[in-house]
C-alpha cells in the first residue's frame, strides 16, 4: 500500500519484508520504507531487515539505498556497511579495505551481523531534491556489493521496493471555467412569397378580393408558403420562433419616394398580420423595404436570352449608374421609358413581365431553443447541439462526474461547436490535462486567454512539466482563484 502525503511524507509501507537479494543464505529484506520532502531536501528512512541472512564470518556487504527516476537518473544515498564476524575484527582495527575506501566514501552505518538473530537496521539518510525528482517516477532500489568491487556491480540489484511520483502536480487542483449566460443561437428559415396588394393600396387581403378596377387577388397560396415555412421551422417541439423579419419589394415603376411608402405599408401589414397570427409580440416581427429592386433586375437583365447585346449593354449601363437618391431613381425610370434604344422593350418586356416579378415579400424566421431544463437539454445535445449555448453545454456537463466519458464528450462538444471560444478552450484543456493528454492541453491552453482558470491551468500543467519558476508565475497570475493560491503553497 502507498500513501503520498507531499511536504509531510511520502509512506512506503512495505507490510512484509521485500526480499532484495539472496546472498549465502537467507535475503535481506526492507521494511518501512519513508520518503519525506521539506525546503528542498527529500529524507529516507527504512528499517533493513536480516532476520533471515546467514552472513559467513570473513564476508561483507555494501548495501547502498539509491532513487531512480524514468531517465536512469539517479541519487545515491549513505550505504550500509554489514561484516561477517572477523571482517568486523578487521574493520574495527584497520578500517576498510583501500579499494573499498576509494568506492565508498559516504558510510551511513557499519553493523556486524548475528548470524541466527532477528535483527534490523535502522536507516536514515538525506539528500538534495533535485528537479528531476519531482517531475519523474522514483523507484527506491538497493545495490548489493557482495565483494567490495564496487556500486551496482559484483553483488544483486534489488527490483524496484517502492515507485512513488513525487511531482506535485497529480495533486494539484484544477477549476473549469462556467461560462456567461448569452443570447441563444438562432438558425435562419429563408423564403419569398408574392403577395399582392391592390394598386396604390398598403391593405393586405388575407381572402379573394376583387379591386375597383376588376382585378381579382387571391393571396391564399403566398400565405400559405409563409405558413408552411413557420410550421416546418417549429417540427421541433423544443424550438420556439426568436424573431420573423419582413422585407418588401417594389418595382422601379413610378416615383421613388412613392414606391417606398408602398413597399414599407406592405411590410408593415404583412408582419402585423404574422405577428397577430402567431401571437408573438410586437418586437419579434420586424419590417423593412427595399423602395426599388434594382439588384434582381439586374439580374433578370443578366440571365435574359432575348435581348441583343446593344439592348443588353444599354439596360446594364443605366442599371448600374450610380444613384444618390430618389430624383437619380426616377431620372433612370424616364430614361427607360424614352430611350430609343429602350422604350420599346420596356413596353413589351420590362413593364407586363419583369417588373411584376420584382414585387415580392422575403421573410426569415429565426428559431432557438425554449427555456429547458437541464436534464432535458442532455437529450438536446445529442440531436441539436447548433442551438444551444456554450454556458448550456457546460451545465449538461455538469450532470456527470468530472473525468467521466459523458463529461469530457460534452466538453469536446462544447470545443467543436465554439472552437475560437477562450472558455470552451480552457474548459477542454482542463479536461485534457486531468485525462493526461499533455501536449493537447498545451495546444488548447493557447487559445484560452488569460482567464484565472487558463493560468492556473497553465501553471499545473508547467509543473508537470519540472518547470516550476513557470509554473509560479502562471499561479501568481491568477492569484485570485482559490485553486491557484492552494497549487502555488503546494509547490512552495
Amino acid at each position: 500500500m502507498i500513501q503520498k502525503t507531499f511536504f509531510l511524507a511520502i509512506i512506503l509501507s512495505v507490510l512484509s519484508a521485500c526480499a532484495v537479494s539472496r546472498v549465502d543464505s537467507g535475503h535481506i529484506g526492507v521494511r518501512n520504507a519513508n520518503i519525506s520532502t521539506s525546503n528542498g531536501q527529500m529524507t529516507v528512512s527504512m528499517d533493513i531487515a536480516l532476520d533471515s541472512l546467514k552472513l559467513g564470518s570473513n564476508r561483507q556487504f555494501f548495501v547502498t539505498p539509491y532513487l531512480e527516476g524514468t531517465g536512469r537518473q539517479t541519487v545515491l544515498l549513505p550505504t550500509v556497511l554489514i561484516n561477517g564476524r572477523n571482517m568486523q575484527y578487521i574493520y574495527e582495527r584497520s578500517g576498510l579495505p583501500e579499494k573499498a575506501r576509494e568506492t565508498y566514501i559516504n558510510i551511513n552505518k557499519v553493523v556486524k551481523r548475528r548470524n541466527g538473530t532477528s535483527q534490523s537496521i535502522s536507516y536514515l539518510a538525506t539528500a538534495d531534491l533535485q528537479s528531476w525528482l519531482r517531475r519523474d517516477e522514483v523507484k527506491l532500489r538497493l545495490s548489493v556489493d557482495t565483494c567490495g568491487c564496487g556500486l551496482l556491480v559484483g553483488g544483486g540489484l534489488s527490483d524496484a521496493l517502492a515507485a512513488v511520483n513525487m511531482n506535485p502536480a497529480p495533486q494539484m487542483r484544477l477549476a473549469y471555467v462556467t461560462p456567461p449566460v448569452t443570447e441563444q443561437p438562432v438558425v435562419a428559415h429563408e423564403g419569398m412569397a408574392r403577395v399582392q396588394f391592390e394598386v396604390d393600396s398598403v391593405t393586405l387581403h388575407t381572402l379573394p378580393y376583387t379591386c375597383r378596377s376588376g382585378q381579382r387577388i387571391d393571396n391564399r397560396a403566398q400565405l400559405r408558403i409563409i405558413d408552411d415555412s413557420i410550421s416546418y421551422a417549429l417540427s421541433d417541439p423544443n424550438v420556439e420562433i426568436a424573431a420573423i423579419s419582413v422585407c418588401g419589394y417594389a418595382s422601379p415603376e413610378s416615383p421613388y419616394v412613392h414606391n417606398d411608402y408602398l413597399a414599407t405599408g406592405r411590410s408593415r401589414a404583412l408582419s402585423l398580420y404574422l405577428s397577430q397570427r402567431y401571437s408573438l409580440p410586437a418586437d419579434r416581427c420586424t419590417y423593412s423595404a427595399v423602395p426599388e429592386n434594382w439588384e434582381e433586375f439586374r439580374q433578370l437583365v443578366v440571365e435574359a436570352r432575348d435581348l441583343t447585346d446593344a439592348q443588353r449593354k444599354a439596360l446594364l449601363s443605366l442599371i448600374d449608374r450610380p444613384a444618390y437618391g430618389p430624383s437619380d431613381y426616377d431620372a433612370k425610370e424616364r430614361e427607360l421609358k424614352s430611350s430609343k434604344v429602350l422604350s420599346r422593350i420596356y413596353r413589351e418586356k420590362i413593364l407586363p413581365v419583369w417588373f411584376p416579378q420584382l414585387r415580392c415579400t422575403k421573410f426569415v424566421i429565426n428559431t432557438r431553443l425554449r427555456p429547458l431544463p437541464d436534464e432535458k437539454l442532455a437529450q438536446i445535445i445529442g440531436r441539436t447541439p447548433q442551438l444551444m449555448t456554450l454556458n448550456q453545454m457546460f451545465r449538461v456537463a455538469r450532470l456527470y462526474p468530472e473525468g467521466s466519458e459523458p463529461f469530457n464528450k460534452t466538453i469536446a462538444t462544447a470545443l467543436r461547436y465554439f472552437a475560437q471560444d477562450p472558455v470552451a478552450n480552457a474548459n477542454a484543456a482542463i479536461a485534457a490535462i486531468k485525462d493526461g493528454r499533455l501536449d493537447d492541453a498545451e495546444k488548447l491552453l493557447l487559445k484560452a486567454g488569460n482567464l484565472p482558470e487558463a493560468e492556473n491551468a497553465r501553471g499545473v500543467l508547467a509543473t508537470y512539466r519540472g518547470d516550476y519558476d513557470a509554473a509560479l508565475r502562471h499561479f501568481a497570475a491568477a492569484s485570485l482563484l482559490p485553486e491557484a493560491q492552494k497549487n502555488k503553497e503546494l509547490l512552495e
